[in-house]
């Protein structure tokens, strides 16, 4: 099953009713920024916790001997990992969010690490303390490789997803960040998200080398000796990341610097691109996209966005009356009025008491709705009216908004 927006979907409905899905599939392939998204686009938030750097399963629950009230003896106290416990509180925090808390690379570590994880779901406690009820599980491992293997009772547990990467998700997560020719290359050739290494096919000018670039992670690993570099999510998004901080006149001085390879001549472009997402027919495509975009000029990214609509946002577009309005806004958390402010600002409809009323009891934006309100402001997809009634409160967070979209507006 693709990494995708009906995988997102099935997700959220299988959180809705307390199942635990599993995202097995190999790594790299960008499990962890699918679940952050997922997080994203439910208002709440994600806690990743590694699951393969945990050396021993007292690193999840580490007992402790404590001295008694009457300091005569002493009893045991478990203290949940700083993700969990990070976790339980926020949960705690926002009881109308279901916030996740995410277990990867399940079964990438010892036995006894992965035996003590898989009780988490059935178990809904962690030592002595319990999960609150809207905390929600996700898990992710790998079925290849060297790994635990999980069986038929342990599986019993999830709700089992085959996952692969998908081109149009990577680019959906990568949100603005992603490098135009990047993104060049994921919507021409969506099946090159994720390819082996060519040994033996050295990158001069972009030109195809072979088509026959598909594999496994199993397939990568018994590829030979020789250390090659992969294209996957991961890398991709490194190499996005490269490109958007180099100058263009950088870029072509690499272009046309040439070097040598085992008696072999390239370029110095090619080399960088190599060494991030390894000698693979992705990495051909990318250095011809990135050589005519520096040579024509050619700029300009159109992204796809929306806003995430918190759990609460419904019960406040029912509110009868300003005042129980007001109430109901008394009562959420700060990261739902924020969250209900920026999809006010959003939706196209009539907000204006919605937005007044918001602005009034909201401080200000938290850091990843002022990012999201950002892009869509550049992007032109904020309701005008709605942005207008919140310039022409009196709030701070009116004000501080202003300053940070007034440009892109009309």
């Amino acid at each position: 099953m693709k990494l995708d927006a009906t995988l997102s979907d099935i997700l959220k409905y299988d959180l809705e009713v307390g199942a635990v899905p599993a995202m097995m599939g190999e790594p790299g392939i960008g499990k962890s920024s699918f679940v952050d998204t997922l997080a994203m686009s439910m208002g709440t938030k994600a806690f990743t916790l590694a699951c393969n750097q945990l050396a021993d399963k007292a690193d999840l629950t580490g007992g402790r001997l404590v001295p008694t009230a009457d300091g005569k003896s002493y009893r045991q106290v478990f203290y949940p990992h700083e993700v969990i416990q990070e976790a339980i509180q926020y949960a705690e925090a926002n009881p109308r969010e279901w916030p996740i808390l995410f277990l990867d690379e399940i079964n990438r570590s010892t036995s006894d690490v992965t035996s003590a994880a898989l009780s988490l779901p059935t178990m809904r406690k962690i030592g002595s303390s319990p999960l609150p009820k809207n905390l929600r599980i996700v898990v992710a491992g790998n079925d290849k490789g060297n790994v635990t293997t999980l069986d038929e009772a342990s599986l019993s547990r999830f709700a089992v997803y085959r996952v692969e990467p998908d081109a149009q998700t990577l680019i959906g997560i990568l949100g603005s960040e992603i490098n135009e020719w990047v993104k060049a290359v994921l919507i021409k050739f969506p099946n090159l998200v994720f390819a082996k290494g060519l040994p033996t096919t050295v990158l001069v000018d972009g030109t195809d080398p072979d088509d026959d670039s598909a594999a496994t992670y199993s397939d990568l690993l018994d590829a030979g000796e020789e250390m090659l570099q992969l294209t996957t999510p991961r890398t991709i998004h490194g190499i996005s990341r490269w490109l958007n901080v180099v100058p263009r006149d950088k870029l072509l001085e690499y272009l046309q610097t040439t070097v040598i390879n085992d008696g072999t001549e390239s370029t110095l472009l090619s080399d960088i691109i190599v060494a991030h997402i390894g000698n693979t027919d992705f990495a051909a495509h990318l250095l011809s996209e990135v050589a005519s975009g520096i040579t024509s000029g050619n700029t300009g990214q159109n992204q796809s966005l929306t806003a995430p609509k918190p759990n609460c946002y419904a019960d406040l577009k029912a509110a009868s009356t300003v005042t129980d309005l007001e109430a109901l806004i008394l009562s959420l958390t700060d990261n739902e009025r924020s969250g209900s402010l920026v999809y006010a600002l959003f939706e196209r409809a009539n907000n204006k008491v919605l937005i007044e009323q918001l602005a009034q009891h909201t401080d200000a934006l938290q850091g990843d709705h002022n990012r999201t309100l950002v892009q869509l402001a550049a992007q032109s997809m904020l309701d005008e009216d709605n942005v207008s009634v919140l310039f022409g409160t009196t709030t701070d967070v009116g004000k501080s908004t202003q300053m940070m979209i007034s440009a892109f507006m009309s």
